[in-house]
């Protein structure tokens, strides 16, 4: 009566597992349609795997890019970028103001102010560094007003 049993058993197993091999073979067979519709007759596998790459390559590109765009950065950072003007009579006895403090500074207020004093018989140029928006040597008024020009323009 065992044997009857077991063969039973395994004959309802066998069925179970035909049953689960033809539903098996039936996903397999709707997931292959599916991926057909999606690659539209192609290997919508190598489709997504070439995407990918693609992919992979862009983001490659994107970080090249972000490291030049970086690098210019830094070099702005050296270029002028504020100028600030201060005309005046340095004497007193020129009607149009012809000397002149120019300054010239990065974006830390670094760089250089440069003093042109015009008199009726001679003319003097001289210039200072200015770093942080200051210099180790004394700045004229007219120096300092160029300076602050500078400093304060947007």
């Amino acid at each position: 009566m065992q044997d009857i049993y077991l063969i039973i058993f395994s004959i309802i197993s066998l069925i179970i597992a035909i049953i689960s091999l033809c539903i098996s073979i039936k996903i397999y067979k709707n997931y292959e349609k599916t991926m057909n519709k999606l690659g539209e007759g192609k290997d919508f596998a190598k489709m997504l795997e070439s995407y990918v790459s693609q992919v992979d390559k862009l983001n490659k590109r994107d970080d090249q890019i972000i490291e030049v765009c970086n690098n210019i950065n830094n070099e702005l950072a050296h270029c002028i970028k504020k100028v600030g003007l201060y005309k005046y009579d340095a004497f007193g006895n020129t009607k149009n103001n012809l000397s002149f403090a120019l300054a010239l500074l990065d974006r830390e207020n670094n760089g250089i102010v440069i003093n042109s004093i015009y008199g009726q018989d001679n003319s003097n140029v001289y210039s200072k560094p200015v770093i942080k928006g200051t210099s180790k040597y004394n700045l004229s008024y007219e120096e300092k007003e160029a300076i602050n020009n500078a400093i304060e323009k947007k």
